[in-house]
């Protein structure tokens, strides 16, 4: 009797603390499909800027993207918040290597993207809008425009 009694009280203290605990959706709201979108156009144009600083293209969009990073680097780190909350709730018990899982991925894709001619003077391009006339607006904008397949990776919250 003791024994279910303890099993009892044991199950009943999981029950509320699962349920204290913030559940996942299994989906991401809109402002955490934007966020992981702007974060993916970031290491979009990161990855780029950095492969087509080199030769054979010599496009001198590296030290562009530092211009960038120092410019907008506190809008990149709120967005990347914004993620990392949708992270922390849809994966709790292994955020770390969710985050790092996803992130790999998306940077292992652009670092080996096919460079060409054309795709350095798009990333150039996108870096000079940024630092110029259309700055964070105009990247909001044009991430949006890149198939960032953010809607095939995480379901839209009703």
């Amino acid at each position: 009797m003791k024994t279910a009694i303890a099993l009892l009280v044991a199950c009943s203290l999981f029950t509320e603390s699962a349920l204290a605990a913030v559940k996942p959706k299994i989906c991401f709201t809109k402002a955490e499909e934007s966020a992981e979108q702007l974060v993916r156009g970031g290491l979009r144009l990161r990855e780029g800027a950095n492969g087509c600083d080199e030769r054979p293209w010599s496009a001198g969009t590296a030290p562009l993207w530092k211009q960038v990073d120092e410019k907008f680097g506190p809008k990149f780190k709120q967005q990347t918040d914004i993620r990392r909350t949708a992270f922390v709730r849809e994966f709790s018990k292994d955020v770390e290597n969710h985050i790092q899982a996803w992130d790999g991925r998306t940077v292992l894709y652009y670092r080996n993207y096919p460079l060409s001619i054309v795709y350095c003077e798009q990333v150039k391009k996108s870096l000079n809008d940024m630092l110029g006339r259309s700055g964070w607006g105009g990247f909001q904008k044009s991430a949006r425009l890149y198939r960032i397949p953010v809607e095939d990776d995480y379901k839209p919250c009703g």
